[in-house]
């Protein structure tokens, strides 16, 4: 018998933690070529991050890792603006990708864990750094894994891992997403299977940790009738508290109607294959270099009602697209029952 049904409405609220004073460094020139020509054009001058000495891990097993969830909301690394970092983006330095994501009004990076098959944390040095240096700067992060569903086993182990991912200093991701779209598994009944052993696992083990499905969008999976028939929408949003349809709106094509169009739509569609008018969706937009009418993808995040909204990825949005999706930095405010600055 696998592990009991636990639901994402059922699990207490990880305990409020105190957030890292934002400490910005003394202005820099920034001569690197990425820098120069896709950042600071668009935003200015941008300030180099500050120097953060190593800390030993807490000397008291039982002491809470940093985070930046704050009370009960469980969602609060899913709201605003994101996005995304893979483990293929190497070409900057931590330190880079946060500058870039401050400078654009991120307010949560989403960042790749582990490959399919490797063991433990990708690059963990590297990961730890990012989430360090995004917490100073006042992000959050939400790690993320690509289970193959062949092995359940390793799959759960590689999720664990990345939501217990602790920094040198003790600090540690703020959320975890399970990337759902590796077809390995032939037969549909035997994968859904395996993804919901999957989910509860890791809702039963971690219940603290706040969760993401990240899967096709249901419209993509109505046209393409083979990549994932019968989808277990309804059992996966009662196992997550939030789901991040991959609505890449760009395959479909680029013009500002169809863009508005395809993301709402599928946000639209997602609600009534789950059964929930209220489930917590961030709508994943697509690659950033490919979509000429950014402005066209935050008024469909703003038109469907979700809580939050990110194109893939960092290292591939071009410099005047951080402007157009600055509007949905207000979903955090909005949250918070604050109401925008204006003006």
């Amino acid at each position: 018998m696998g592990p009991k049904q636990v639901t994402a409405r059922g699990v207490a609220p990880r305990p409020q933690t105190t957030r890292r004073p934002v400490q910005p460094g003394p202005p820099v020139d920034p001569t690197r070529p990425y820098w120069a020509s896709h950042v600071a054009k668009a935003v200015g001058p941008l300030v180099e991050p500050p120097v953060v000495a190593d800390a030993a891990p807490p000397t008291d097993p039982m002491a809470p890792a940093v985070t930046m969830a704050t009370g009960d909301d469980r969602l609060a690394a899913f709201r605003g603006l994101g996005t995304w970092i893979d483990l293929y983006d190497q070409s900057l330095l931590p330190e880079e990708q946060v500058a870039i994501a401050v400078a654009g009004g991120v307010q949560t990076i989403f960042a790749q864990a582990s490959f399919t098959r490797t063991e433990g944390v990708g690059e963990p040095e590297r990961l730890a750094r990012l989430i360090e240096v995004a917490h100073d700067h006042g992000l959050q992060v939400m790690v993320w894994t690509l289970p193959s569903l062949v092995d359940v086993h390793a799959d759960h182990v590689r999720a664990h891992d990345a939501a217990m991912f602790t920094t040198p200093r003790g600090d540690r991701p703020d959320a975890l997403g399970i990337d759902i779209e590796v077809t390995a598994v032939a037969d549909v009944a035997e994968r859904n299977r395996r993804l919901l052993e999957l989910l509860t696992a890791i809702r039963t083990q971690n219940p603290e940790v706040p969760l993401a499905a990240i899967p096709y969008p249901p419209l993509q999976l109505e046209l393409n009738t083979r990549l994932w028939p019968a989808f277990p929408w309804p059992e996966v949003a009662g196992l997550v508290d939030v789901i991040i349809p991959m609505s890449y709106s760009s395959f479909r094509g680029t013009d500002w109607d169809v863009t508005v169009g395809w993301n709402r739509d599928n946000v639209t569609r997602l609600r009534q294959l789950t059964g929930d008018d209220n489930v917590p969706v961030h709508l994943a937009g697509g690659i950033a270099s490919d979509l000429p009418h950014a402005g066209a993808f935050t008024q469909a995040v703003l038109e469907a009602g979700v809580i939050g909204g990110s194109l893939y990825d960092l290292h591939t949005t071009p410099a005047e697209v951080w402007p157009a999706l600055r509007p949905l930095t207000d979903l955090v405010a909005l949250a918070d029952g604050i109401s925008p600055a204006t003006g």
